[in-house]
């Protein structure tokens, strides 16, 4: 689990050195949620996954877009802060770009990011649903 905590430091070590900057809100505060989603998730799983395997089972696949998610707003966050950072040094002609990757970044953080809270929903639902079914029904 070291690498997982790492990361979580990481990514809640960026949204709280960018917390303050008013244009980077939109960004940090949709990647906070869906930090905040992915530790749930994980704890959840920690907690139910070894007493039933099949808690882990269900949720994996979830478990792995939600992980994925959270490492893409990381990635779009970091991409914002540098596009920021050169659009306030005059970008050199290549405004129109920055300009761009601040709208893509800001439209991954409203369109997409929020399906961390689907994820975490249906990783938390359980195994039981799942596993109702005989074998036989498929």
């Amino acid at each position: 689990g070291r690498a997982v905590q790492a990361f979580f430091k990481e990514v809640g070590e960026f949204c709280e050195e960018n917390r303050s900057d008013d244009k980077m809100a939109p960004f940090t505060k949709a990647l906070k949620k869906g930090l905040n989603d992915l530790q749930a998730a994980t704890m959840w799983l920690l907690q139910n996954g070894m007493a039933k395997p099949d808690n882990a089972g269900a949720g994996s696949t979830d478990y792995m877009h939600l992980f994925g998610l959270v490492a893409l707003g990381y990635m779009w966050g970091q991409m914002a802060k540098a596009a920021g950072v050169k659009l306030a040094d005059g970008a050199n002609g290549s405004s129109a770009f920055y300009d761009n990757k601040l709208v893509t970044a800001r439209f991954f953080m409203e369109r997409i990011m929020p399906e961390t809270t689907a994820h975490l929903a249906r990783i938390s639902s359980g195994a039981d649903t799942l596993m109702a079914l005989p074998a036989e029904a498929f």
